[in-house]
């Protein structure tokens, strides 16, 4: 049973992991062995390519959107309408479109919705990674609350179905969901890795329709064998970025994030680091590993003057939260 310190511990994870990669997203492998060497700690914002104007140690659309979406859980349950609502509301309050967060499916999918179109139907193109992104949200809900692994996929489907109803978003989304939920329940790497499978397969059942993409399920049986051999840091990062991609499709979040942990499981901070290091879509990519590896081992640890910065610049209200989603 999962308590409201794991739940904390797994939420800092996140937010430590999408404030770290906030910094680096979107710079390539190459800008960012030139401009930073070796990420150890929060990188000072003029360093930052693309969010040089954001506080170091700030959170992104990653961080907002699942606190967004647990407040208004706690609220109203998980269901379409509460999840359009918290995403809506997050857009309005956070200033998100003005500050280039808001990625491109939910974007087009929550116009869509405010123009009329039914949330069924707004999010079958969405294939971004968005939809993964926001996947801890129904995912600690359903912890919390002490419901079983199939009413967890449930809800995590109905998370997605707004904005990522598609067979690429929901493979990834429903691995990365079973994944969290056996490591917090003291599951082994392996035992994490098919729950994953079990995962992804329940969730490309629940598709409208199979697209013809990279599946997520096919990389990770690639990595599992991949990561058999002996690698270093820079190899593994230089392969997820050249040859998988650490770009904004699910697919390619997901292969990161499952290499990294897989390279050093339970070691959130330096999970962490090496997601900064990746290129792409860093924030995400660090932010989910992040999540992964103290739910896998919550005692991991964050330096204390990473984690002080990112709950004072960004008020993070962690700790009410995890206790709220436990009464």
């Amino acid at each position: 049973m999962i308590t409201a310190h794991h739940i904390e511990a797994i939420l800092e994870g996140f937010a430590v992991g999408d404030a770290m990669g906030m910094s680096t997203e979107f710079m390539t492998r190459t800008q960012i062995a030139k401009t930073l060497g070796e990420v150890t700690t929060l990188v000072e914002s003029h360093l930052s390519a693309n969010h040089s104007d954001l506080p170091k140690g700030s959170v992104t659309d990653d961080t907002e959107q699942t606190l967004y979406l647990l407040d208004r859980y706690l609220k109203q349950g998980v269901t379409i309408d509460s999840t359009v609502e918290g995403l809506l509301a997050w857009i309005d309050e956070s200033d998100a479109v003005a500050k280039r967060y808001i990625g491109p499916s939910s974007l087009k999918a929550l116009k869509a919705i405010k123009d009329g179109v039914d949330p069924k139907e707004a999010g079958k193109h969405g294939t971004t990674c968005g939809g993964l992104m926001r996947t801890l949200a129904p995912t600690l809900y359903a912890l919390a609350k002490n419901l079983d692994r199939m009413q967890m996929l449930e809800m995590v489907v109905t998370c997605l179905t707004p904005t990522h109803y598609t067979s690429q978003a929901l493979e990834a989304a429903c691995a990365y969901s079973c994944a969290v939920a056996e490591a917090v329940g003291g599951g082994s790497v392996v035992e994490i890795i098919q729950a994953a499978y079990e995962g992804g397969r329940y969730g490309l059942s629940q598709s409208p329709y199979q697209a013809c993409a990279a599946s997520s399920l096919g990389r990770l049986a690639f990595l599992v064998e991949y990561l058999k051999a002996e690698h270093g840091e820079d190899e593994l990062l230089d392969f997820l970025f050249s040859v998988l991609g650490t770009g904004l499709e699910s697919a390619d979040v997901f292969s990161a994030v499952f290499a990294l942990f897989l390279f050093a499981p339970g070691q959130t901070f330096k999970s962490i680091c090496l997601a900064t290091q990746v290129g792409g879509d860093t924030d995400t990519i660090a932010a989910l590993v992040g999540a992964l590896n103290r739910a896998c081992n919550l005692d991991s640890p964050i330096p204390s003057s990473v984690l002080d910065t990112v709950y004072q610049v960004n008020a993070l209200p962690l700790k009410a939260l995890s206790e709220a989603l436990k009464r």
